[in-house]
């Protein structure tokens, strides 16, 4: 089980773009080159991309998943690129922390702005309307769900084997978070813990694992 990102990304890439008027500059701040989430969430601004041909990707570059690279990043992109940039992509939330760092530097506190991961920080910056959306992957679920499948095999209730290739390979569920309900998601996710039924393994899944 794991989380796909490609998909997540895109949605958010949509939800930027939208609030930049369909047109102008983006930056993208990934993580690490290498890593197949970083990929896969560049991808998903890029397949966005497609449907708003006025927006240009000004650069994409790795900031390694670290706030102070992010900070730096961002930092050269503003001397770069100046009023181009009408829009930023961040890979995860403390990416984000470090780009909104570089704008507060500059005296710019509108800049259109997503992320990923739904971190307590990032929801209550969402929350604030400092950042448009971040992604929950849900921890919490994916841990509980992973034991208890192992349980239920270990107890004889089903045999993996004979499970399609969807039951055995699978993405877990993820939530976008936005202004309009953030408050309300970190209620339920972040300040208490919701009731799952743990036998429903694979209810809330996000659809088969898809390779490339």
């Amino acid at each position: 089980m794991t989380w796909s990102d490609e998909g997540p990304a895109e949605e958010t890439a949509r939800i930027l773009l939208e609030a930049m008027g369909g047109k102008g500059g983006v930056v993208h701040l990934g993580g690490i080159a290498s890593n197949n989430p970083a990929i896969e969430r560049l991808q998903g601004l890029k397949n966005a991309l497609k449907d708003y041909p006025e927006v240009e990707l000004l650069a994409a570059e790795p900031a390694d998943w670290d706030t102070q690279k992010a900070n730096q990043v961002m930092s050269a992109f503003l001397t770069r690129f100046g009023d181009e940039i009408t829009g930023v992509h961040c890979a995860n939330d403390t990416i984000a922390y470090g780009v909104l760092e570089a704008l507060r530097a500059e005296g710019i506190e509108d800049m259109p702005i997503v992320s990923y991961d739904g971190n307590p920080q990032a929801v209550g910056l969402v929350a604030e309307g400092k950042i448009l959306a971040t992604v929950f992957t849900n921890p919490h679920w994916g841990g509980g769900i992973t034991a208890a499948l192992a349980y239920h095999a270990a107890r004889g209730d089903f045999k993996p084997s004979e499970e399609p290739q969807e039951h055995r390979e699978f993405y877990g569920p993820t939530i976008m978070v936005t202004p309009e309900d953030a408050a309300e998601f970190k209620a339920s996710y972040l300040d208490s813990t919701p009731e799952y039924d743990w036998s429903d393994f694979w209810g809330p899944t996000g659809g088969q694992i898809q390779y490339k």
